[in-house]
């Protein structure tokens, strides 16, 4: 983590529009900094849904998704899981707003947890999963990230073998640590919805190499990220409401709610 002081001597040499991005998708963009190891994320308001078939830009969604996914992130370092985080707050620059993360390398692999079946494990197995089914022990799915037009299939999903086999990681052991944090992020993410009368229905993560060779949790844990459900009125406020055509204005409005119910004073987080 950095200081406030050299924080403040980063963002003042800063210029989103004098640089170029250099990693950049339909959801983020990563700017380097003066910092040789510090970069600023920006999220876009970008959805997209393969299975339903929809993609386009909601504005304000990057907003309430950043605010969820630093506190997601300041959650899992009190677990004591290393995160990209490279300062506590986010921060503003020329009116957008950055989070300042490690310099990565990412390890091309979603890793998904489910609690209960929805959305493509239904549609894919329903002979076997009925919607709304609780499963005793949380699936654990990892899923290359692949785009549907190199293949014709979007995000393959792989085996601990093929991530092994393929060199994606190292070893087994590297497979079993990854496994191991996305059932503690989880579970203390489900724990706390839970508190807050909502339901994690599932969820997926990215992890990375940080410039020490840890493994470390990266990218992006939001409501884009998360099926959750408002246990009062048995509505999604998270993903799903792109995927059920609600209106901009409706996705918007759960993804707020989803992230004042996470925390009530989130927009502390931003530094001022």
């Amino acid at each position: 983590m950095i200081n406030k002081k050299r924080m403040n001597e980063i963002l003042e040499e800063f210029d989103a529009s004098s640089v170029s991005p250099i990693a950049e998708g339909k959801s983020k963009a990563i700017y380097p900094t003066l910092d040789d190891r510090l970069n600023l994320m920006k999220f876009k308001p970008h959805c997209r849904s393969i299975t339903y078939d929809r993609e386009e830009d909601v504005p304000r969604t990057e907003h309430w998704r950043m605010f969820a996914c630093m506190d997601f992130m300041q959650r899992t370092e009190k677990l004591g899981i290393p995160t990209q985080l490279m300062y506590d707050k986010l921060v503003e620059k020329d009116g957008d707003l950055f989070m300042a993360v490690d310099k990565i390398e990412p390890i091309p692999i979603e890793w998904i947890i489910r609690y209960e079946a929805a959305g493509s494990i239904v549609n894919l197995f329903p002979t076997l999963a009925k919607k709304g089914q609780k499963f005793d022990k949380p699936f654990l799915k990892y899923d290359l990230k692949q785009d549907i037009s190199v293949a014709g299939v979007d995000d393959p999903t792989l085996n601990e073998s093929y991530i092994v086999g393929f060199g994606l990681l190292g070893s087994d052991n590297e497979v079993q640590d990854c496994k191991n944090m996305l059932t503690r992020i989880g579970g203390d993410i489900r724990s706390r919805l839970d508190d807050v009368g909502v339901d994690l229905i599932d969820m997926k993560m990215e992890f990375g190499y940080n410039p020490k060779g840890e493994v470390v949790l990266i990218d992006e844990i939001s409501q884009d990220c998360i099926r959750g459900r408002d246990r009062t009125t048995g509505n999604s406020i998270t993903k799903d409401l792109f995927r059920e055509w609600k209106s901009h204005s409706d996705i918007v409005s759960g993804y707020e709610t989803f992230a004042r119910k996470l925390n009530p004073t989130i927009e502390n987080y931003l530094i001022k």
